[in-house]
């Protein structure tokens, strides 16, 4: 059995599954497959991506085809027969993004894709700047108009991917934002004669990106520009500014995620650099597994 690295470079050799449930399946000609199911409950601000109640399935063989997803995804179907999953839940298996192979099986058991984690490797940033817009490190006493620009992005973000706009949602983005910056985290704001259009939240050093291969690399978080100003190069300014900071800080490159079904980011983070690495399919809500 050959790594993940095998179909992907930038991949891992193998995916640490964490603690879970074995989940298994047989196969016609008498093998076993094997997964890992975590069950997941998301609050406050991380319910605010996500459904609150998940089933998070990893697949444990990077060379899983179609036939063995299928008999691991009909194993989890059953598994979830013992439960009751309501309206706000979903079924997720994140898989590397070229091994399309085992697609028409995700499919066929009721997953769209939702999310993909996309990389962008060092490369020379080249200079871009909008017109009348200027870049700067945000503060706390940003941290209203700041939250304000997350919330346009968050509701526009509903509209095409697994976002979720919940009743507190203001609140916890404040809180969230407030604590980013408290902890020193890189967060640039783009201006337009002193009114703010854009932000980039960042992380850096990130949390250690396990799907990703040895390296030292910074997390893109959230990207927003006004609706107003979309399309004007505040996104690309601010997103040079980003890189080339990043960068010179030592970062190996970059990592985000994005929705597939978002016509704007899909496009736009391609044009930056960023390729796909893994896909999240997703079954939403839980019982539309088939």
């Amino acid at each position: 059995m050959t790594g993940f690295a095998a179909l992907d470079p930038l991949l891992p050799e193998t995916v640490d599954p964490g603690a879970g449930e074995r989940l298994t399946a047989p196969l016609p000609d008498g093998r076993e497959v094997e997964g890992v199911l975590y069950r997941a409950r998301y609050e406050g601000w991380a319910s605010l991506w996500r459904s609150r109640q998940a089933w998070e399935l990893t697949p444990l063989d990077a060379e899983l085809g179609g036939e063995a997803m299928s008999a691991l995804l009909a194993a989890l179907r059953h598994r979830l027969a013992r439960e009751s999953p309501g309206p706000d839940s979903a079924c997720t298996v994140t898989w590397p993004s070229l091994a399309t192979g085992v697609v028409p099986a995700l499919l066929r058991h009721g997953f769209a894709p939702s999310a993909v984690l996309a990389v962008r490797e060092r490369a020379p940033v080249a200079p871009v700047r909008a017109d009348g817009v200027e870049v700067r490190a945000a503060t706390g006493a940003d941290a209203e108009e700041l939250a304000g620009l997350w919330l346009d992005e968050l509701r526009y973000a509903v509209l095409v991917g697994p976002a979720v706009n919940r009743p507190d949602a203001a609140g916890w983005l404040l809180g969230e934002l407030r604590r980013t910056l408290e902890r020193g985290e890189p967060v640039w704001l783009a201006e337009s004669q002193g009114v703010p259009v854009g932000l980039a939240m960042c992380a850096w050093p990130a949390p250690a990106p396990d799907r990703i291969a040895n390296g030292l690399w910074a997390h893109v978080g959230t990207v927003s520009v006004a609706p107003g100003a979309r399309g004007t190069g505040v996104g690309r300014t601010l997103m040079a500014t980003a890189h080339r900071e990043l960068l010179a800080r030592g970062a190996h490159g970059t990592y985000l995620f994005y929705s597939p079904h978002n016509a704007l980011s899909s496009v736009f983070w391609h044009r930056q650099g960023y390729r796909p690495l893994w896909t999240t399919w997703e079954a939403r809500p839980a019982s539309a597994l088939r």
